[in-house]
């Protein structure tokens, strides 16, 4: 009996704690392919998916349920200002970057070389040369961040 009388409080312990922050569904709907600017409407978003599985995924989420990893979570990143997320604690040199929010082009710039566009920033990232397949990246960020 008294296993019994313990399912309804283990039932209302699971919801607590542990759970990532709640997200604003509200914001900017997710863009196709053919809505985003050039040059993004031309990316290969096969190819930025596996792009962001290669180089991102490790430290990143994009879903807005997952919370953070090592990295800030990803989903709404178009949407926010720069290191605004309350509930991750980016580096003092984020934090001061003078910045109001991401746009596709702060975005190329820093993917290039994080270290460089951002001096004394935590992520730990070579940078990606190659023009398209920041472009590719970048596209697939701009519409799997808003959904």
């Amino acid at each position: 009996m008294r296993a019994v009388c313990m399912i309804p409080v283990l039932i209302a312990l699971v919801g607590c704690g542990g759970e990532p922050p709640a997200t604003d569904r509200s914001r900017v709907p997710a863009p196709t392919l053919a809505e985003l600017s050039a040059p993004y409407n031309t990316a290969d978003l096969a190819k930025g998916r596996e792009l962001f599985g290669k180089k991102c995924g490790a430290c990143h989420f994009l879903p807005a349920d997952r919370g953070n990893k090592v990295g800030p979570n990803l989903n709404g990143l178009f949407d926010r200002g720069v290191a605004s997320l309350a509930e991750y604690n980016y580096s003092p040199a984020l934090k001061g970057f003078d910045a109001a929010g991401w746009t596709p082009e702060l975005v190329d710039q820093w993917l290039q070389s994080p270290d460089s566009f951002v001096p004394g920033t935590s992520m730990r990232l070579n940078g990606i040369t190659d023009a398209n397949e920041r472009r590719d990246l970048i596209a697939h960020l701009l519409i799997a961040s808003r959904q």
